[in-house]
């Protein structure tokens, strides 16, 4: 028996055995044991507690890295690895690995300013690159996102944590929208106001109903353009809030016989002689 357990094979100084190996297999196996139960206490903690999802998932991924890095450090010394020795040996490789890895340690800093700072948690609904998306999950190296239109897209921390987010779920509960429209010249200006406002409060998506308003804002080569702005609480449904104003009031401009005027040019045609040029 002795003899099977100091069979092994030689990797560098360090002679690894059999009976290394089933330590450190011990000790790996205790520390996912740990985990399941630290884990499964602070879920029932959590379930009579009012913390937000995102910081539930930031403490379960912290403690989680932080366990398995404990027990796979324990599991090399008990083995016998000077680990001292190993990072010493290894400086000048990890220096070229470390030039060729900038991004990868960018997105893994980035990854623990997101989970510590807690700007961005899952659950959060952001705007990045223009594009409206639900953080599913966040790792540390990547954050995984879905779509409004249910793709599932793995970002690099440093694209979030680099540039400026629109994150809708923190901060006040409602976003403004607008949607622009332009009305005929001779239109009525007060009918085409009414239009617009009552098209933003009569849809179900809209809140704060008191806040809609109506603006003037220009008169343009084709016709006179109004905006309206109004607020939701859902940004995820935006487009589709936005959507059924745009609706409301093309039907409403029909009822009423405005017109949304298209881009016109006026061709004004010269007749008369025209004389040749002399050569």
């Amino acid at each position: 028996m002795k003899e099977i357990l100091s069979s092994g094979f030689q990797l560098g100084e360090h002679q690894f055995t059999l009976g290394s190996m089933l330590q450190i297999l011990a000790v790996l196996t205790v520390a996912q044991v740990v985990f399941w139960a630290v884990r499964a206490a602070l879920r029932r903690i959590f379930k009579s507690s009012s913390m937000e999802e995102g910081t539930r998932f930031m403490i379960m991924r912290l403690l989680r890295t932080f366990i398995y890095t404990l027990g796979t450090i324990i599991a090399l010394e008990t083995a016998g690895v000077d680990l001292q020795a190993l990072w010493f040996g290894s400086a000048a490789l990890l220096v070229g690995v470390g030039i060729g890895l900038q991004n990868f340690f960018n997105d893994v800093v980035s990854g623990f300013v997101l989970l510590f700072e807690g700007g961005v948690r899952v659950g959060d609904e952001l705007e990045v690159d223009g594009m409206l998306v639900r953080v599913e999950r966040i790792d540390l190296r990547s954050t995984r996102v879905v779509t409004r239109f249910g793709n599932l897209i793995v970002m690099p921390n440093g694209l979030i944590s680099g540039q400026t987010v629109r994150n809708f779920t923190q901060g006040d509960d409602a976003s403004m929208l607008r949607v622009d429209v332009n009305a005929a010249y001779g239109s009525d200006l007060n009918t085409v106001q009414s239009i617009l406002s009552e098209a933003a409060k009569s849809e179900k998506g809209v809140i704060r109903k008191d806040q809609v308003s109506v603006l003037f804002t220009d008169f343009g080569d084709s016709g006179l353009q109004f905006t309206v702005f109004f607020w939701v609480s859902e940004p995820w449904q935006r487009m589709l809030i936005s959507s059924n104003v745009r609706l409301k009031i093309n039907d409403a401009f029909r009822a009423n016989g405005i017109v949304i005027p298209f881009p016109q040019r006026d061709l004004h045609l010269r007749t008369g002689d025209i004389n040749p040029v002399q050569p």
